[in-house]
């Protein structure tokens, strides 16, 4: 660790070097994870001489960055740079370490039972971990089309059949304000894949996300519901085909798809699935900034900056 700092003192002084931005990016991939490695175990508490430590070796990297003068606070430095201080980011990796591989319920999330959860790779079979469709089968009896839409919070997911360019029928679908528009674009292709399997038809289904084509087609997938989706979907091998569409392109179905998904959002049928992995990143992230927020209202030091930035910002970047 102490070599990683050395290197990234050298590479820039007061009037040369690296810039601030690429600096920045330096810290928070390679420096910070590297402080706090293990910070998942030991990042639950901390002492005041702890957080000094941190607070010490960070303002080595901090000075370099931002080129401040060396009596500027380290409280400071961290508001100037948006980055927050190390033990309010431990705490942070903590607690995610608490909830998604201990499963602990106690940190005022969302029930752990409704939550994503990683599988081993090595335990699921070699026929669910790429499923290649074709872009179309023939002598299909129905086109279908879905798609999956967010507004204001709410999250909602379609199915539109068709038969002879007629829509026959639809299927609406409103998911957990925690879901993903991704999980509902994923959710409806594997419904519609489904309804063609319980109903003895041979469909095309055309999709305007493409990440959900490439989250069926990939081998690494860790996540229990995306795995449990391409199970599910495995069954619908020889009776579908699946292509990818362009937004908003003026395609009748597509179009059409987006307007249900939409409403779906509010006034589809429940469909419960399981908040993904970015939803607590989401959570660690508002975690650490509002930590960070309160470690500078309460700090002793900064009170002249504190007077123009009051409010602490990951994007801030204010260097000489």
């Amino acid at each position: 660790m102490l070599n990683l700092i050395k290197n990234f003192i050298s590479v820039s002084g007061p009037n040369w070097g690296v810039g601030a931005s690429l600096l920045k990016h330096w810290y928070l991939s390679v420096i910070q994870p590297s402080i706090l490695y293990g910070s998942a175990v030991w990042g639950g508490s901390f002492t005041v001489k702890n957080i000094n430590t941190l607070f010490s070796i960070q303002r080595l990297a901090l000075l370099k960055i931002s080129k401040s003068y060396r009596t500027c606070p380290t409280n400071a430095l961290n508001v100037f740079l948006g980055i927050p201080p190390l033990h309010v980011v431990a705490k942070g990796l903590f607690i995610k370490f608490q909830i998604w591989k201990l499963r602990n319920n106690s940190f005022n999330f969302i029930d752990i039972d409704n939550l994503d959860k990683f599988i081993e790779i090595n335990n699921i079979e070699l026929k669910y971990k790429i499923l290649e469709f074709p872009l179309s089968i023939e002598n299909t009896d129905f086109e279908v089309y879905t798609d999956g839409s967010g507004i204001d919070g709410n999250i909602g997911a379609s199915v539109c059949i068709f038969n002879n360019n007629i829509c026959t029928n639809t299927f609406q679908f409103r998911l957990s304000s925690f879901n993903s528009v991704f999980q509902a674009e994923l959710a409806a292709i594997n419904f519609a894949a489904g309804w063609a399997v319980d109903n003895g038809a041979r469909i095309n289904i055309f999709t305007d996300s493409l990440s959900s084509i490439e989250a069926l087609r990939k081998s690494n997938s860790k996540s229990k519901y995306l795995n449990e989706i391409k199970n599910n979907m495995f069954n619908a091998i020889g009776s579908v085909g699946l292509s990818w569409v362009k937004a908003h392109a003026g395609i009748p179905g597509n179009e059409l798809a987006d307007q249900y998904a939409k409403d779906a959002a509010v006034n589809g049928n429940f469909l419960a699935m399981p908040a993904p992995y970015t939803f607590l990143k989401k959570f660690i992230k508002k975690f650490i900034l509002d930590n960070w927020q309160q470690h500078w209202e309460e700090s002793k030091s900064g009170c002249r900056v504190r007077e123009f930035i009051p409010h602490v910002d990951f994007t801030l970047l204010t260097h000489n």
